[in-house]
């Protein structure tokens, strides 16, 4: 195992969300609802070490372009040399629209957050999603998890609240066999 994540984890576990990167089968739930055929913009928030990086690279059509915006410096830069096709933004999430307008790009067709919400403010995931939703072509998808264990948290159910109340449709799909097992939220813009 890649010993960056967790090193970042232990510097800032609240950021970090979890201690260990994401399995492939929590990656092939999140980018399942992408439309990989006509997607020519995906974003990704959080890529941490890449574990959902790596799946979207591989199903990205060729004319796609894949961006991520990573907080974590240090992970940024690994991200960026392990996948040289992603853009690789050292910025936060809520950044979203300047970071695509830095880039003369207006609306993407999905955006996939391994951004730990739980952890986050309402303050924090209303300016996320707020973004998120702003970047987000009509019919464009929004995908995140949670893990199941967070399920019992405040900040967890307000932000599936949340995400009822502005996308209007909230869809769940479990992921059992992950360490730990997670949910998968897919909205469409």
């Amino acid at each position: 195992m890649d010993l960056r994540f967790l090193r970042s984890f232990f510097a800032n576990p609240m950021r970090m969300g979890a201690a260990f990167p994401s399995g492939p089968l929590l990656a092939g739930q999140i980018t399942d609802p992408i439309d990989f055929a006509r997607a020519r913009v995906i974003v990704e928030l959080g890529p941490g070490t890449g574990a959902f990086t790596r799946m979207l690279v591989q199903r990205a059509h060729p004319a796609c372009r894949v961006l991520a915006l990573e907080l974590d410096p240090d992970l940024a830069v690994y991200v960026a040399a392990r996948y040289p096709r992603v853009e690789v933004i050292n910025a936060g999430a809520q950044n979203l629209g300047e970071v695509l307008a830095e880039r003369g790009l207006g609306q993407v067709d999905a955006v996939v957050s391994g951004l730990p919400f739980a952890n986050f403010s309402a303050h924090q995931q209303t300016s996320v999603v707020d973004a998120v939703l702003a970047a987000l072509r009509p019919g464009g998808a929004f995908v995140s998890y949670s893990f199941v264990h967070a399920q019992m948290l405040p900040t967890s159910w307000r932000f599936r609240r949340n995400l009822k109340r502005i996308f209007g449709r909230l869809d769940i799909y479990p992921v059992l066999f992950n360490a730990p097992p997670a949910l998968v939220y897919s909205c469409v813009a």
